[in-house]
């Protein structure tokens, strides 16, 4: 490859990262929080669409700071709770590469994806200092995408061990964020909207960052404090659905089954009395994060198009997809197409890899065969800066690509059998490394076509 050819790669790969970053900076925690949340002459007020909840005669405040974005919203929550003396405990619950501590809060280590003893220790803790609220206590909860995982509490009769085999099954299975939810709804004590029934009688509100299409409040990180309106038959559907019945544990589905038939197992539902001083609030969304990359490319000059929203399919059908339309749309060249949401992936191999990586080598699979696009430079990759079981948050890719893979000797289609994205990405240098960034709001992919 000749040094413009490189230049020309580095300045492209280089500008699409930027746009992403600039889209994952508007989320934070730390920049979105103090719109939603203040306090004022010991009053607490938070806005939600345009209106003003007033907390006031509040005994004790509980923060509680759960998922991936928990540190940077515990730091920004005791900012700004700074001037009220009745905040009695706080809670971080967070991944690993995420965890600092922070003054003031009980801080936990969890295990995500696949949950650990630290989460479960996290979960118990927050049971423990909720056993006594009354009535005029607050409870400000702070959820973020990865909570689900972060905070297992399962219910009698399952073991942790337990949980994380079916965790892992979900993840394999290709089935999506909401019906994996829906599914370890059932199998918790915390989750399904039992934490605002461990908070019952006291004030609960929520602040939410959303990683799920949607923005469906009761599936984000399981919706610990919504109203969920899935149930055990549902449960039992989608594990039909994607032929994983017999893969679970016995006595968790032993669980499911004598579920379906008695109320007391199921998960509270609108309408409890338990929901009836409960709020929650969205903060930031993957929409949101679309927009300002839309914005920011504007302001550099950069034409563009909100391309695909709430993408929630199989990165095969996704790839598909893209290319059909590129075929079937007369895109006025150069132009960035902008598109978010997360796909699914069906682990069949034993290789390295994420949905992103795999989109990103679907993509140009699909276009090597219709050849709809003639130079193009592609992004997809996660705003938590964390694609799978990888240290990769996405993969970058362009018209080159496919042949360097050739070039390399790599079979192409044989890697995405064994679901070994990461390897042939990292041989082609198309890996997207970033650090963790401190939120999440799941996927975003950046297409840039040139001509």
């Amino acid at each position: 490859m000749s040094p413009t050819q490189l230049e020309k790669e580095k300045t492209y790969n280089d500008l699409l990262t930027e746009l992403f970053k600039h889209g994952v900076s508007k989320v934070q925690p730390q920049v979105i929080l103090k719109d939603y949340l203040s306090i004022n002459n010991k009053k607490i007020f938070v806005t939600d669409n345009n209106k003003k909840i007033i907390y006031s005669k509040i005994r004790k405040i509980f923060c509680l700071c759960i998922g991936k974005a928990a540190v940077e919203m515990a730091v920004t929550a005791k900012n700004i709770l700074n001037n009220t003396k009745k905040l009695e405990k706080g809670v971080v619950v967070v991944n690993s590469e995420n965890f600092k501590n922070v003054k003031g809060f009980k801080c936990f280590k969890s295990g995500h994806p696949i949950p650990n003893k630290n989460g479960y220790k996290a979960a118990k803790y927050i049971e423990s200092i909720l056993k006594d609220l009354r009535e005029d206590d607050l409870v400000l909860v702070f959820i973020s995408g990865g909570g689900s995982a972060l905070l297992p509490y399962p219910v009698g009769g399952v073991s942790l061990k337990d949980k994380i085999k079916i965790n892992k099954v979900l993840l394999e299975s290709g089935a999506n964020i909401k019906e994996i939810n829906s599914v370890r709804k059932h199998i918790s004590k915390i989750k399904g909207g039992n934490l605002a029934k461990m908070c019952f009688p006291s004030f609960v509100h929520s602040f939410i960052l959303s990683d799920v299409v949607g923005d469906d409040l009761s599936s984000i990180a399981s919706g610990m404090t919504a109203p969920d309106q899935t149930t055990f038959t549902d449960v039992l559907e989608i594990l039909k659905k994607y032929k994983i019945l017999k893969k679970i544990p016995e006595n968790i589905r032993n669980h499911f089954v004598i579920g379906k038939s008695k109320i007391e197992f199921e998960t509270p539902k609108r309408g409890s009395k338990i929901f009836k001083k409960v709020s929650n609030t969205l903060i930031g969304s993957n929409n949101l994060c679309i927009d300002e990359i839309k914005k920011i490319s504007q302001l550099k000059k950069i034409k563009s198009k909100v391309w695909i929203r709430n993408i929630d399919e199989n990165v095969v059908k996704l790839a598909k997809r893209f290319v059909h339309n590129l075929k079937t749309s007369n895109f006025k060249k150069p132009i960035l197409l902008i598109s978010g949401g997360e796909t699914t992936v069906k682990v069949k191999g034993k290789g390295k890899g994420g949905r992103n990586q795999e989109f990103a080598l679907h993509l140009i699979n699909e276009i090597k065969k219709t050849k709809p696009a003639r130079e193009f430079f592609l992004l997809s990759a996660g705003t938590d800066g964390r694609d799978g079981p990888t240290n990769a948050a996405g993969g970058i890719v362009n018209h080159k690509s496919i042949n360097l893979i050739k070039k390399k000797g790599i079979n192409l289609i044989k890697e995405l059998k064994n679901n070994n994205s990461y390897q042939v990405l990292k041989k082609i240098n198309s890996l997207v490394i970033i650090k963790g960034t401190n939120t999440n709001v799941a996927d975003i992919q950046l297409l840039y076509l040139l001509r």
